[in-house]
C-alpha cells in the first residue's frame, strides 16, 4: 500500500512539473514591445485588450479601425509569430510592417484561424504588428518568440 501511495504521489508531482513547464512564459532577450496603440479611439463598449512583452490580445463585439503594437529589437532576431484569430462576423486583417511601412506579413481573416509565420526584426528598427478591423466581432491573439 505504501508503494502505491508513493507511486501516486510521484505521478501527481510529475504531472504538475510537466504542466508548469508548458505554461512557463516566453521571454525574448532582444525584442521589446510597446503597448496597444489605437489609430482612432475604439467605440466598441465591449472592447478588452491585454498585452505584454511577448504577446498582444483583444476581444471585441464591434470593431472598426486599427490597433498596433510597436516592436523594436536590440539585435537582429529571427522571430516566430504565432496567431490565433476568431472571427464571428466581418473581417480582420493582420499586418506586420517596418518603419518604412513595407509589409513583411499580411493576412486577412473572415473565419477562425490559427497559424504562424517567421519574420526578421532587425537591430534598432521599429516594427508594427497591426490589426485592422472591418465591422468585425471576435478576438485576436499574437505572440512573438525569438528563434
Amino acid at each position: 500500500m505504501q508503494k502505491f501511495l508513493l507511486l501516486v504521489a510521484f505521478l501527481i508531482l510529475s504531472f504538475f512539473q510537466l504542466y508548469a513547464q508548458k505554461t512557463e512564459p516566453v521571454t525574448n532577450k532582444y525584442i521589446k514591445a510597446y503597448g496597444t496603440h489605437f489609430t482612432e479611439p475604439v467605440k466598441d463598449k465591449k472592447w478588452a485588450n491585454e498585452n505584454g512583452n511577448t504577446y498582444t490580445k483583444a476581444r471585441y463585439s464591434e470593431y472598426e479601425g486599427e490597433t498596433f503594437v510597436k516592436i523594436t529589437a536590440s539585435k537582429d532576431a529571427n522571430t516566430l509569430l504565432k496567431y490565433d484569430i476568431k472571427v464571428k462576423k466581418g473581417t480582420l486583417e493582420m499586418r506586420v510592417v517596418n518603419s518604412q511601412n513595407e509589409v513583411l506579413f499580411q493576412k486577412s481573416f473572415s473565419k477562425d484561424e490559427k497559424g504562424e509565420t517567421e519574420v526578421l526584426f532587425q537591430e534598432n528598427q521599429e516594427y508594427k504588428i497591426k490589426f485592422l478591423g472591418q465591422q468585425t466581432a471576435g478576438s485576436y491573439f499574437c505572440q512573438w518568440i525569438e528563434k
